[in-house]
């Protein structure tokens, strides 16, 4: 009889522990609600955000088009800071999860992550150099502009930098 209450209040568990999780998952299949982001890095709250950051961009982007290079660079090297921090540690989570099956989707994820934040970072680098060009600091503006032909090597932002390198006459334009 002792077993039949262990068995019996067992199989509840169990029941109750499915239950449980089919609730879970049957609510997570619904759609998002509309003010509720589908990812932590859309979140344009969220400091530690993609997005967050790409706006930060695009407010220095607008004090470089008013020659305000002064207040851009601020925002720019803090941008760009954790740019590059956040997409070493993006992929440094993508190789960790990526060395176990179990974790591919997660790897996944990261090395996405990795990937967007890599290029925002290479967009700051482009505004940066930009703004030391403005403000006739040439040689600060080489080695960002390099580092994007190194990392985006055939796309339209490092065409955009190795035109940029020809145009402060650092580097010579094919004939």
């Amino acid at each position: 009889m002792f077993k039949g209450i262990i068995t019996i209040v067992f199989t509840g568990i169990l029941f109750l522990s499915a239950l449980g999780a089919y609730s879970q998952t049957s609510s997570s299949n619904q759609e998002p609600s509309i003010n509720q982001p589908v990812s932590v890095q859309e979140d344009s709250q969220n400091q530690l955000g993609l997005i967050y950051t790409v706006k930060k961009l695009d407010e220095a982007r607008k004090l470089i088009e008013e020659d305000n290079y002064i207040e851009a660079e601020k925002i720019l090297l803090d941008a760009k800071n954790w740019l590059i921090d956040a997409t070493e540690f993006h992929y440094n989570l993508f190789q960790i999860f990526n060395k176990q099956q179990k974790n591919i989707n997660l790897a996944k994820i990261e090395k996405a992550h990795a990937s967007d934040f890599g290029n925002a970072r290479d967009q700051a680098f482009y505004l940066l150099a930009k703004t030391y060009i403005g403000e006739n600091k040439l040689k600060e503006a080489v080695g960002l502009l390099i580092e994007i032909v190194k990392s985006q090597n055939g796309s339209i932002l490092s065409g955009q930098a190795y035109k940029t390198l020809q145009e402060i006459k650092f580097s010579d334009k094919a004939k």
